[in-house]
């Protein structure tokens, strides 16, 4: 008699319930485009090469860096935009860089969830990033005049240009932005430090 080997299905893993932040809390901020953002989220097939000579070779590249700037905001009620974000510092394959991006998040608790686009950018490569809501928090230190938003999530690499082209993969981002006030046009600086590991083909 044949022996059965279907296996039932795995339960789909639920999904975690998010707090988000207050409007004034904004921490939607800074990960704004940062990517931002990184013990990554890892990249797929980094390293592993096709059977087929005419495959490109994929290799893996551990990526970490840190930036500071400054970022704007408006706060309008439970609506973040989160205007830019600039900053400078270094990372592995760019070098000395900036980074920069923009986004938006729904406040409406002391942590929220954003989401936003961004890039990091040296003289010789350049790396565009995703960040959702699925994946990113921001979370306010008050509701009221000055507060740091602490922020954190992943980054999915969407593209790049130079040395970085063809990149794919994840980063994770963590850093923290400091505002004068919690309703209105705001800027405030930022410090985010970001690392993980990129897929880059070639």
């Amino acid at each position: 008699m044949a022996r059965n080997t279907t296996k039932s299905p795995r339960p789909e893993a639920g999904r975690a319930r998010r707090a988000g932040w207050p409007p004034r809390a904004l921490a939607a901020v800074a990960a704004a485009g940062l990517a931002g953002g990184s013990a990554i989220a890892g990249a797929s097939a980094a390293g592993a090469s096709l059977p087929s000579t005419r495959a490109a070779a994929v290799k893996a590249l551990a990526f970490s860096g840190h930036y500071s700037g400054n970022v704007a905001v408006l706060i309008d009620n439970s609506r973040v935009t989160i205007s830019s974000v600039t900053g400078k510092g270094s990372g592995t394959l760019v070098g000395p860089s900036t980074v920069s991006g923009k986004g938006s998040a729904s406040a409406s608790a002391q942590c929220d969830p954003f989401s936003g686009t961004g890039s990091i950018a040296g003289r010789t490569a350049r790396i565009d990033f995703l960040v959702t809501s699925s994946t990113s928090q921001g979370c306010s230190s008050g509701e009221s005049g000055p507060v740091t938003v602490t922020f954190k999530g992943i980054a999915k690499a969407t593209g790049g240009t130079g040395r970085a082209r063809g990149v794919s993969g994840s980063l994770v981002f963590k850093g923290s932005l400091k505002l004068g006030s919690t309703s209105g046009s705001q800027k405030g600086d930022f410090t985010v430090t970001v690392s993980g590991h990129l897929a880059l083909k070639g």
